[in-house]
């Protein structure tokens, strides 16, 4: 093998409708052949995308943040959150007549459907959870997603345990402290015991700034955010003018 290469996937891996362009199923074909191992890396969990995973081929992925990982199919990490933790989060959330959505490795359920829900889960083209707000005290909860589009400052004071990271304009990645994508990335890396290949690692996103910053070269969209653009080795096209092409052509990866 020759090295690791980590994609995103909303506005990086994917087209705007959430889905998987023939030009990206060919050349993640041709980084493999490269002797090169692709790896998702996704806020999202894994039942989520595994009609992306299948449609690529690809077989590795650090989901949820950071908190699982998979190599070649079989299971390497897993980070879950505290019951306690979850319960006041979700109080503090009705409270304030917004609702979390509580997601592990098969399931999502949420506390409840309002206008921000669907929002946030129509920027991802997919349906709202169904309703299952004590989800938490029954399944171990890898992650939590806030549906709320004000209130970052007060969650963050009220659970200086947590992470908050803003993905869009009505939801807030939640996970436990000094958790992110780069994390997920090196617990990934250490338990394989494999060092020494080069990495690199394609995002748009704000919730991609630790992974840049963990990897040799951060490749940005684009559509990146300004801030992750600052981050980055290089930036290639838009995730819709074959902007993964691109960047792996100028690294000489296919």
């Amino acid at each position: 093998m020759k090295g690791f290469v980590f994609f995103d996937l909303d506005g990086t891996l994917l087209n705007n409708k959430s889905d998987v362009d023939p030009n990206v199923i060919k050349v993640i074909d041709d980084l493999e052949k490269n002797d090169y191992e692709p790896i998702i890396a996704t806020g999202r969990t894994v039942f989520e995308v595994r009609h992306i995973m299948e449609k690529t081929g690809i077989s590795s992925i650090i989901s949820m943040n950071g908190q699982s990982g998979i190599y070649r199919g079989k299971e390497v990490f897993e980070k879950t959150m505290d019951v306690e933790i979850l319960k006041r989060l979700k109080d503090m959330a009705l409270s304030r007549n917004e609702h979390v959505a509580f997601y592990n490795a098969e399931k999502i359920g949420i506390t409840g459907h309002n206008d921000t829900a669907r929002k946030a889960y129509e920027l991802i083209h997919e349906a709202v959870p169904n309703i299952n707000g004590s989800l938490y005290e029954d399944e171990k909860i890898n992650m939590v997603l806030v549906l709320s589009e004000i209130g970052d400052k007060e969650y963050k004071a009220a659970f200086p345990e947590l992470s908050f990271i803003r993905n869009g304009p009505a939801s807030m990645d939640v996970i436990p402290k000094g958790g992110s994508k780069a994390a997920g990335i090196k617990t990934f890396l250490e338990t394989l015991k494999i060092g020494g290949l080069p990495t690199y690692a394609f995002g748009d996103g704000l919730n991609d700034i630790e992974m840049f910053e963990l990897v040799d070269y951060g490749i940005a969209m684009g559509n990146a955010r300004d801030a992750l653009k600052e981050k980055a080795s290089y930036v290639t096209e838009t995730n819709m003018n074959n902007g993964i092409e691109q960047g792996l052509k100028h690294y000489n990866l296919i």
